[in-house]
């Protein structure tokens, strides 16, 4: 990923080079862009970068004229830029691997550290005197503390020690806080938290909300139902449903946010859908929406997926939400279906572009994505359902998947695959060894956890007290964490396996996938295995993507017979 510069939209312009819309590149000097803010009112983005993927992030800052600088001085460090008035901020573990400070960067000399905290958490929001409110994790993170900091660097907490509960997206709101909060709720809301630490939920629905954004007096916030994000407008205590908008699910795509708000009250939406990359709408005070940036694409729409809500019973009788997508104009009956499994495990499936999931389904297979037990979107209640001992339950629901497409016709039982990245290889690999009585024809594992026990060997340091509070204690729950650990039971795998990995993950070392490779090869088993040196957690880059998405179909193509 690179920054680009962007107009908006003007389709009959004459001279496309020139055209509002027409994007001009912006860094040339990095190798991926992460998180960037404009600190400097349009003058200058700030933007972090790191190398083959390393998560070791930079800061560096550019102009309009596409002049870049690298302010930071420490490959060895992460940095994590912030949107503070005042100068250019990010927190980062100067002081301590394990730790991150939040940091003033200036022109010249040393960073001044501005608040120091022994843990993780990347969220401030800062007002104009130079107050500052911290957000920081509480053992995850999703469950946080919000400080203030003032003027002479004093702190005072603003929230509660119990009950522990999420506190994200602080944004200054006049003289208080605007917070996406589930204090006291399963369901996350919005709140004004005032600097004593009063607290009241301003916005209370029966969905989660999953973004917001604050202008003045007013905000802009989103809900997740069902998946699908639905946007609302807040002023003078009206809120108003921006109706106009197409359907589909946030994509971040505005300086880091997916929403951004002006102060005439025009709302920027960056939207996208399983059939459509990612889009700008603007929405008027007056409610219409107008198309700024349009999505780039050239896929016949013949070879767009069709989508359905779904749902299934697991073992014990809950419902399971998801996804399925079948290619549009499919015969009637049974088809070849690949399960693909989101990561987190706080993940959601939603209606967002993928080009992997439009590959599959082009090449005429159903994909189904299922939201198992600890995913988020459904409340604090739901996402806990596979914490520590209760891991292997969201497996189940894997299982219970695979059982309901095939009692269903959606297909063959025989051609049912099973996809997944980060967590989700771990899915994967846990279906397709503790569920191996399902015959799942074919499986991909992308950057997965092999072993609890070497994951938590190798991992950041700085991951390990945010994975602990999810998966157990490596030490304390050692036992559990070896009985769940596919690497343990390598020899129920019967399903032909494929594996893709990124050399320089910091989060799922690659040595997860070398593992799992070079064991079942021992055993004469037959391993895909695509390793990309210049990749860290995932697939970032365009060209690696293009070599390994086709791969994988034809994979599926193999063994779980053509489609169509």
């Amino acid at each position: 990923m690179q920054l680009w510069s962007l107009r908006p939209y003007a389709p009959a312009h004459s001279d496309p080079w020139a055209a509002p819309g027409f994007p001009r590149r912006l860094t040339y000097d990095c190798d991926r862009v992460g998180n960037y803010y404009d600190q400097r009112h349009g003058r200058r983005l700030v933007y972090e970068a790191d190398e083959g993927g390393n998560e070791r992030w930079a800061l560096w800052d550019v102009d309009g004229a596409g002049e870049a600088r690298r302010v930071t001085d420490r490959p060895d460090r992460i940095h994590h830029v912030v949107d503070l008035p005042r100068g250019s901020y990010a927190f980062a573990n100067l002081r301590d691997e394990r730790y991150f400070d939040l940091y003033r960067f200036t022109e010249v000399g040393t960073p001044e550290i501005v608040f120091r905290n022994d843990g993780t958490g990347f969220g401030a929001t800062g007002f104009e005197d130079g107050r500052i409110v911290v957000t920081t994790n509480r053992g995850r993170s999703d469950r946080n503390h919000l400080t203030l900091v003032d003027q002479n660097g004093e702190t005072r907490q603003l929230t509660p020690n119990e009950p522990e509960a999420m506190h994200g997206d602080a944004q200054a709101f006049g003289d208080a806080i605007l917070v996406r909060s589930d204090r006291d709720r399963d369901l996350v809301g919005i709140a004004r938290i005032d600097l004593d630490g009063s607290f009241r939920y301003v916005v209370e629905a029966k969905h989660e909300v999953e973004d917001l954004v604050v202008t003045g007096g007013r905000f802009a916030y989103a809900l997740n139902v069902d998946g699908y994000s639905e946007v609302h407008v807040v002023e003078a205590g009206k809120d108003r449903t921006l109706s106009s908008l197409p359907r589909g699910a946030l994509a971040t795509d505005l300086i880091g946010k997916s929403l951004a708000l002006a102060a005439d009250g025009t709302v920027a939406v960056a939207l996208a859908r399983f059939h459509e990359p990612s889009e700008i709408y603007l929405v008027g005070p007056d409610g219409t929406a107008e198309l700024a940036v349009p999505a780039q694409m050239a896929v016949p729409a013949n070879e767009l997926p069709n989508e359905e809500l779904v749902s299934w019973r697991s073992f014990d009788g809950r419902t399971i939400p998801g996804f399925l997508l079948r290619p549009r104009g499919a015969p009637n009956g049974p088809q070849p279906t690949v399960v693909q499994v989101h990561g987190g495990p706080e993940g959601q499936a939603r209606p967002l572009w993928n080009p992997l999931t439009v590959a599959l389904v082009a090449a005429g297979f159903n994909v189904l994505q299922p939201n198992v037990r600890g995913s988020s979107g459904y409340g604090r209640a739901y996402m806990s359902l596979d914490d520590v001992r209760l891991r292997m339950d969201s497996v189940r629901d894997l299982d219970a998947a695979a059982a309901w497409l095939a009692e269903s016709g959606v297909a063959p039982a025989d051609r049912i695959g099973v996809i997944g990245g980060s967590y989700g290889g771990f899915m994967t690999l846990a279906a397709i060894t503790f569920c191996a009585d399902r015959r799942w024809a074919a499986a991909v594992d992308i950057v997965g956890i092999a072993s609890f026990t070497t994951f938590f060997a190798r991992t950041a340091p700085w991951r390990r007290p945010l994975r602990a509070a999810e998966y157990g204690d490596p030490e304390k729950d050692v036992d559990f964490l070896e009985s769940i650990s596919p690497l343990n039971f390598i020899d129920r795998i019967q399903a032909p396996l494929m594996v893709i990995h990124g050399a320089n993950d910091p989060r799922v070392p690659v040595e997860e996938a070398e593992q799992i490779v070079s064991t079942l090869r021992a055993r004469g088993r037959a391993v895909d295995y695509l390793r990309y040196e210049d990749e860290g957690h995932g697939l970032a880059k365009a060209k690696n993507r293009a070599d390994a998405w086709p791969k994988v179909v034809r994979f599926f193509e193999k063994h779980m017979g053509p489609a169509g």
